[in-house]
């Protein structure tokens, strides 16, 4: 029997988990707290920190593995692609090339250096430079990022003439591991996740979806299947994220962006990439692909990286689909969800994994589980998502 290793175990990690044994592979999972999720779907666990590479590197060649699948997350991937090039088995990019792609400052530069359409940017290691420079370089609204962290995590949006910059770079600073921040210029425009499979540099399929950032301005809470994004945008996005994969040599896989949809001089939209990766969306975002297209998207991407053979599956959408994070806009003790009568029909599945008597600290943050939901619709699943927090409610213990 085969022995595929994930590296994580959270409950993101679970349908790459769940994919992976029905393909008939023992599955290890690792990270470095034994009660995340999606250890109980695992035969097998090996505990250790994966953004710690080196010390993943021994518990990889310790457990024989046959297959590495990243987590949903950007230190797993880079620690994949640092370990593969000490084993070279796997179909992963080499560590410096990861690098470019999952930190925002190097992404930034690259995206300059080969003329694709990208905020424009400055990155710092200090902050009396970033005051002073962005000040010089910038007007108007800016974002400010950690350049080595995803979700949302120390990201703040200010007018450059108006607000507390100094305040806003400290959460950043105080955010990065690498105390390295990236200040990029704001884009107006919705957002939309866009996910691929490349071959041979080629995109051979790919999905697409609306962001809601209900809770947190910088954090998604919830995406739903999209009809504002057209073909002709479809086809340039393709072409730009092609030139990409040619120009880094990007080995075949998941090739992952967040997109804004800019509004160009001639009125048309364009998808501008603001972020990229190489592995899959956190928060079930696998699921809601293989339920919104009727495959199994984490088995594409466990072939690609694993260098099998690519088995294109055949699409059966659901037009009117949607994966919500459970959450609420309030401090308090958890004591259960209650669903309203109107929406309970909508919901198809879901993962709730919030426990009696656990205390919301952060309702930025905060998520109890996880919902999907398939309406008739575009009216009513705009209705219903809309009023989601009313529909879906976390009830607090007196």
């Amino acid at each position: 029997m085969k022995r595929l290793f994930v590296a994580g175990g959270k409950y993101a990690d679970i349908p790459t988990i769940i994919s992976a044994k029905k393909m008939g592979y023992y599955v290890i999972t690792s990270g470095n707290n034994p009660n995340d999720l999606g250890h109980k779907y695992a035969d097998n666990v090996a505990l250790e920190d994966y953004s710690d590479k080196k010390a993943m590197l021994r518990v990889i060649e310790n457990s024989k593995v046959d297959i590495l699948i990243p987590a949903c997350d950007d230190y797993s991937i880079l620690t994949c692609c640092y370990v593969n090039e000490k084993l070279k088995m796997w179909n992963f990019d080499d560590y410096e090339t990861s690098k470019i792609i999952h930190h925002k400052n190097l992404w930034r530069e690259f995206c300059c250096r080969h003329n694709i359409d990208s905020p424009r940017a400055l990155y710092f290691k200090d902050i009396n430079n970033a005051i002073k420079e962005s000040k010089n370089f910038f007007q108007g609204k800016i974002i400010i990022k950690p350049i080595d962290n995803a979700a949302g995590k120390g990201v703040s949006v200010v007018e450059i003439e108006k607000d507390n910059l100094e305040s806003a770079l400290k959460i950043a600073f105080d955010a990065s591991r690498d105390k390295t921040i990236v200040i990029e210029e704001f884009i107006e425009g919705s957002r939309h996740g866009f996910s691929t499979i490349l071959i041979n540099k080629k995109v051979v399929f790919y999905f697409y979806d609306n962001e809601q950032y209900d809770y947190n301005p910088f954090a998604v809470s919830g995406t739903t299947t999209s009809h504002s994004i057209s073909d002709n945008m479809i086809k340039d996005l393709i072409v730009e994220i092609e030139k990409i994969a040619n120009i880094l040599q990007l080995k075949d896989g998941i090739f992952h962006t967040q997109t804004i949809a800019k509004d160009m001089p001639n009125g048309s939209k364009k998808l501008v990439i603001i972020e990229a990766c190489r592995r899959a969306g956190g928060d079930l975002y696998p699921q809601f692909v293989s339920m919104a297209y009727g495959v199994d998207y984490p088995k594409m991407i466990i072939e690609t990286i694993a260098g099998l053979t690519f088995c294109k599956q055949k699409i059966f959408k659901r037009e009117f689909f949607a994966r919500q994070c459970v959450m609420s806009k309030h401090i308090g003790t958890y004591k259960n969800i209650e669903f309203d009568t109107s929406i309970r029909d909508n919901v198809v599945d879901s993962l709730i994994f919030a426990t009696k008597g656990e205390v919301i600290k952060d309702p930025k943050r905060y998520k109890a589980g996880i919902v999907f939901l398939n309406f008739e619709s575009q009216k009513e699943m705009e209705s219903k998502i809309r009023n989601l927090g009313k529909l879906i409610r976390i009830n607090f213990a007196t």
